[in-house]
């Protein structure tokens, strides 16, 4: 038995959606939504997505939607992975779609434009289309893989950060604040770090410098 002629078969459209997240020690996790300028749903946060073209490959149609549609451009994004696909009928009311996700950390964001970025959870109420199951998928595969995935967490925490980045970003991500003793241990013995030099405390000030880390290679 073979399949059905392809044009007698109604096929879903492809779309990419990106989860552009960012962490800073000032602002902390933040994740970006765009106003869209368009229906369905015209003036409503949603993610940056676009249809995909087709020669277009997966990463790039992700990236083309960070540029077009949240002005990230490439040499902004530190690290983009695919974090899974959602389906069903209702999702898009033009038509049929499969949704491919993506998550983005790029660097510090800009403000201004369409863009609005906010804490996870600080978001409208509801996003048009499944976007806010997309955001809790992206934040989940970053829970999961954090220390895990080593080009992941660099991205987020940048070259150089601090015992209390990590404390911090991992309170935002769980929920739940870290014991400092395990943070600490934790980050002595993981052989991708190392101890950056501490920067000298200013003149009056005494006590110890926070501690910073830096990675091997």
């Amino acid at each position: 038995m073979t399949d059905a002629p392809s044009a007698a078969r109604d096929q879903p459209l492809i779309a990419i959606d990106v989860v552009p997240m960012s962490f800073t020690a000032g602002d902390g996790l933040r994740v970006a939504t765009a106003r869209r300028p368009y229906d369905p749903y015209a003036g409503l946060e949603a993610l940056p997505g676009v249809l995909l073209d087709g020669t277009e490959l997966l990463a790039d149609g992700a990236r083309r939607a960070l540029r077009t549609k949240a002005g990230i451009d490439a040499a902004a994004v530190r690290h983009l992975a695919q974090v899974g696909a959602f389906d069903g009928p209702d999702r898009d009311p033009r038509s049929t779609a499969i949704s491919v996700a993506f998550a983005a950390v790029v660097a510090a964001p800009s403000t201004g434009g369409s863009v609005v970025w906010r804490g996870p959870g600080q978001g409208e109420p509801r996003l048009p289309f499944d976007h806010d199951a997309i955001i809790a998928a992206a934040l989940d595969h970053v829970r999961t893989r954090l220390w895990h995935d080593l080009p992941l967490t660099r991205a987020l925490l940048g070259d150089t950060f601090s015992t209390a980045d990590v404390a911090r970003l991992q309170t935002e991500l769980t929920g739940v604040t870290p014991d400092p003793g395990n943070t600490n241990r934790a980050l002595r013995t993981n052989p991708a770090l190392v101890r950056a030099d501490a920067p000298a405390r200013a003149a009056g000030r005494g006590g110890r410098p926070p501690a910073t880390w830096t990675w091997v290679s």
